[in-house]
């Protein structure tokens, strides 16, 4: 099982990144990198240059291990996103039917090495308060996990462009399961270790049920999958609740402190244009603007719905599964 994370994600430690690190068989990221090149030599030279670039890669440094076992990389079958990021700030900038985001845009972003890293790696550090930065970043990680029928991580929805971005996802199957929404990364494969045969049985019945559906995303997935999906669930819960004891006093006194909690995982299938067409969404809402008028001319239903029309990838779903904490957390004692 291969998914999709977004780089805002793994800097937070937000429960996508947590259930990713533990659940999935390799998490593919982005690594904002100098426009020079991802070189050594480039890499020196953006940390000197920039110092909010340093400080954003110094934020993933917990996660070295999980990069140095292979649980965690910024490439799928030797390509990244950044031509999906490329491919989707021009059409902002360049199709009428994105005029509305155009203001959120920074036109000029790619045109300084040093004011793309600063932009970039600040919106990273501060969680996404950049719709210039964050909404192309997460539209592009779709379109690229759509490319490569991947599943991509989401949060559950709070802010407005996130529910509105929920109405265009039918869901499909969701199952309740425990997990870890703190520890540090070698802790994390401690859990991989442990947990290897249900975590593969449970890998296995997800991967099946996102082969289904993007071969075909507006079918329902039989009862086998689904029977498959919860019997798996169903065996990987029981063996994470036996070993939770033994995690817990395991734990080091320098050890970032364990947490797990109950979370529900729900498989969804959205357009793959569903980030850009919630943006439209969440813009006309805040600012009370009629479709018509924050457009600038009418469009009818039917022409705004498919706002990837000019994309070889039109018409196409991406799949995402959305996590959810519930309840309350259960930490290890010191």
């Amino acid at each position: 099982m291969n998914v999709v994370l977004s780089p805002y994600h793994l800097t937070t430690k937000e429960p996508p990144a947590m259930a990713a690190l533990l659940l999935a068989e390799r998490v593919v990221t982005f690594i904002p990198s100098p426009l020079s090149g991802s070189d050594r030599e480039s890499l020196g030279r953006a940390v000197t240059m920039s110092p909010g670039y340093l400080r954003f890669m110094d934020s993933w440094r917990w996660s070295t291990p999980l990069w140095e076992s292979g649980v965690v990389c910024s490439a799928f079958r030797d390509t990244d996103a950044s031509g999906d990021i490329h491919h989707v700030f021009g059409a902002l900038a360049n199709d009428d039917r994105f005029t509305p985001l155009r203001a959120l845009l920074h036109e000029d972003l790619f045109d300084d090495e040093k004011r793309y890293l600063d932009a970039v790696s600040h919106d990273l550090l501060k969680g996404g308060p950049d719709p210039g930065v964050s909404l192309p970043m997460s539209a592009a990680l779709d379109r690229f996990a759509c490319r490569n029928s991947l599943m991509v991580m989401r949060a559950h929805p709070t802010s407005v462009a996130q529910r509105a971005e929920e109405k265009l996802c039918r869901r499909v199957v969701t199952i309740a399961i425990p997990g870890v929404v703190q520890a540090d990364a070698r802790r994390l494969m401690i859990y991989r270790k442990e947990l290897h045969e249900p975590l593969s049985e449970l890998r296995e019945a997800l991967s099946g049920a996102v082969r289904d559906l993007y071969r075909d995303s507006a079918e329902p997935l039989d009862r086998d999958s689904l029977a498959e999906i919860e019997h798996a669930a169903r065996a990987y819960s029981m063996e994470f609740d036996a070993l939770r004891e033994d995690m817990a006093s395991d734990a080091g006194d320098d050890e970032v402190r364990l947490i797990d909690a109950t979370m529900t995982l729900s498989l969804t299938a959205a357009p793959v244009d569903a980030v850009l067409r919630s943006g439209l969404t969440a813009m006309r809402v805040l600012t009370g603007v009629p479709r018509k008028e924050l457009s600038g001319r009418h469009q009818p239903e039917s022409g705004v719905a498919a706002l990837a029309r000019r994309d070889a990838l039109e018409g196409r779903s991406v799949i995402t599964l959305v996590v959810k904490p519930l309840g309350r957390p259960n930490a290890s004692k010191r």
